[in-house]
């Protein structure tokens, strides 16, 4: 990872991040197979647009001078990765993905505890899109690098009307008559966009085509969590209670 850091623009680097105990049931296996798209579609799809890598969590390496530079770590932020990440770009700053790296971390085995993580990254990346939304429209920054910044943070919002499109679209293949035209169409066009890049994905990692495929179905189901998911959050950020960090349990 060292050599990507090379160049006074570029602040940090991200890796791979697999599961090390993705076989342990099929919700372990969904977050590692999350966890490779993120790397093998959407870090990898950055570098070749230019366009700077978002650090996540685990297996990164930042400057130090460029985390001095910005005021250190946001201690508030529920998700700091992302806040450092839109920290850094609004200075000009360039992440960088390794894609040659992994670490391995230990997936969420159970729904509760996963449906915790999962609310918490939510409502920072909510959060991040609030309070950044402003800043990043009037960065000093290339128009390209801030449409790419604005788009990635609007991403999660666009991806739950996706997944609402998606229970249109089946609710109406049951027979249920719902007048939900813009949902229902995104739905259609999100099923037909979905399959050939998550195969894509997939199959970078070595699965046979049986197993990518059915992967897949696998996945797009593991997906519907992000509707309640949408909804759990939303109530979060409404009632505005005082937060106290959901710190997910790990069995080592």
């Amino acid at each position: 990872m060292v050599p990507y850091l090379d160049g006074e623009d570029v602040a940090g680097v991200q890796s791979r991040v697999r599961m090390y105990n993705a076989d342990e049931n099929l919700l372990t296996k969904m977050q590692d197979i999350e966890f490779a798209l993120f790397g093998n579609l959407i870090m990898r799809s950055r570098m070749k647009m230019g366009v700077p890598a978002f650090l996540g969590g685990n297996g990164q390496l930042v400057k130090r001078r460029a985390v001095e530079e910005i005021g250190g770590w946001d201690g508030y932020a529920v998700t700091e990765d992302l806040n450092l990440s839109v920290k850094l770009m609004l200075r000009g700053y360039d992440v960088k993905f390794s894609s040659e790296a992994e670490v391995f971390q230990e997936a969420v085995g159970d729904w509760p505890a996963f449906f915790r993580q999962r609310t918490r990254w939510l409502i920072g990346n909510l959060e991040t899109l609030f309070v950044y939304l402003a800043p990043l429209i009037d960065a000093p920054i290339t128009l390209h690098r801030k449409l790419d910044s604005l788009f990635y943070l609007f991403s999660m919002l666009f991806i739950g009307f996706v997944m609402l499109g998606y229970v249109v679209f089946i609710l109406n293949l049951a027979g249920f008559t719902l007048r939900m035209n813009a949902p229902f169409i995104i739905g259609i066009i999100s099923t037909i966009a979905f399959f050939p890049l998550v195969i894509t994905g997939i199959r970078r990692d070595g699965y046979s085509l049986p197993r990518t495929l059915i992967l897949s179905i696998e996945y797009w189901a593991y997906c519907l969590y992000l509707l309640p998911l949408f909804i759990v959050a939303a109530v979060h950020m409404i009632r505005r209670r005082e937060r106290r960090w959901a710190k997910t349990f790990h069995t080592g």
